[in-house]
């Protein structure tokens, strides 16, 4: 099957989107899929893979949530009478709007199936608009419904954000399908000592992780008002931050004015092979993001067989099972800290979740979850043709 991929990003930009991508595409690959890869051009590189069609940008997009690459609009006629040679079977657009869009009509076309996974609950971002905020957050879930339910199929990281989209009034079929992880990439952690030697970690303490973007809606405030609380009551302790973002300095400051400095470390951005050694050098996943639509560092954090202690809303809530192989928490600062403060008191029982972690994180391999991806494809191309 030829499956054409209409993506506002793609390598070398490394984000969720691209994760999501590149993950599914190797699966499938394996399997005898072709991939075509529709996306914005690379200020970097000249482009040398003839199956990577890159479109000239705009001037990157830049405000407080990053820096993106928006392309410019493209006309869906003439992009359909470029690639109708490609004999594509489906187009997979991984945007609403942008590139997005392109996709979708360029599917109309050609007369072959459209599919959008919707990543981000982009309402949720509307806070980095500079003027009316909340005529921005209506307008993102108008458009929300109204493109969905244009496509055959929708897909979403998690249930919970499918429950979202059919609020909004999406009545096309939804399915949740997560982007899988390579268990075997997380059986090789950082040592102790590699942590010390790099960021001055030390070795005597128990590790609390934190791995994601440090932004507003990542809710890292909840966070560090529980690691103020909890050195009230112990010193055994560090919190290692792995991420890079637009509020690292605010933050930084924060924890510099709250007299944190000794028990938690910022690491900024780190490479992703890098990335995924981190996991298993912790003791505890601290994850306080309420809006993650799926939360794929709680599934990383379970390959490497450490238990997390997060918000029980959206992505963590469906990955989480409670009290099993980690805990969810009400947005409540004293609830988040107590659970962590129970996993590092005992032992025993921090070992136990994190081998139910482990063990569940099955559910959540490459493999189980291309597995879903084939049988969608399949599915929808059987029922247009039909």
């Amino acid at each position: 099957m030829r499956i054409g991929i209409f993506s506002e990003c793609y390598n070398p930009v490394l984000n969720g989107v691209v994760v999501s991508i590149n993950t599914f595409k190797a699966e499938l690959e394996k399997r005898g899929y072709e991939f075509y890869i529709f996306t914005t051009a690379s200020l970097n590189k000249q482009e040398n893979d003839p199956r990577i069609i890159r479109y000239p940008i705009m001037l990157p997009f830049k405000s407080k949530g990053g820096k993106y690459p928006i392309a410019w609009p493209q006309n869906a006629k003439k992009t359909a009478k470029k690639i109708a040679q490609l004999n594509l079977d489906l187009i997979h657009s991984q945007h609403l709007l942008g590139l997005g869009q392109t996709g979708r009509k360029t599917a109309t076309i050609l007369g072959i199936p459209k599919v959008l996974t919707y990543h981000t609950l982009l309402a949720e971002y509307a806070h980095y608009v500079p003027l009316f905020p909340g005529l921005a957050k209506r307008y993102l879930i108008r458009q929300s419904r109204n493109i969905c339910n244009r496509y055959d199929q929708i897909i979403t990281p998690s249930p919970s954000m499918a429950k979202v989209l059919s609020k909004y009034g999406v009545v096309k079929p939804i399915e949740s399908i997560a982007t899988g992880v390579n268990l075997d990439e997380y059986d090789q952690p950082f040592s102790r000592e590699e942590l010390k030697a790099r960021w001055s970690v030390p070795t005597d303490k128990k590790l609390l992780l934190y791995v994601s973007r440090i932004a507003k809606e990542k809710n890292i405030d909840l966070l560090l008002e529980a690691v103020k609380s909890l050195t009230k009551k112990r010193s055994d302790f560090h919190l290692l931050m792995i991420g890079g973002g637009p509020e690292l300095n605010t933050y930084k400051k924060m924890v510099q004015n709250s007299n944190l400095r000794s028990v938690v470390t910022f690491t900024n951005m780190q490479p992703k092979n890098e990335t995924v050694k981190y996991f298993g050098a912790a003791d505890i996943f601290t994850f306080p993001s309420y809006t993650e639509t799926q939360g794929i560092v709680i599934t990383e954090a379970m390959a490497a067989g450490v238990p997390a202690v997060a918000i029980n809303k959206m992505g963590p809530s469906n990955i989480i099972k409670n009290g099993v192989d980690g805990y969810l928490t009400d947005l409540n600062v004293d609830e988040f800290t107590d659970r962590i403060n129970r996993l590092l008191n005992n032992d025993e029982l921090r070992k136990k979740m994190g081998q139910a972690a482990k063990a569940n994180a099955q559910e959540y391999s490459t493999k189980a979850c291309a597995d879903k991806m084939e049988e969608l494809y399949v599915k929808v191309t059987h029922h247009h043709r039909s």
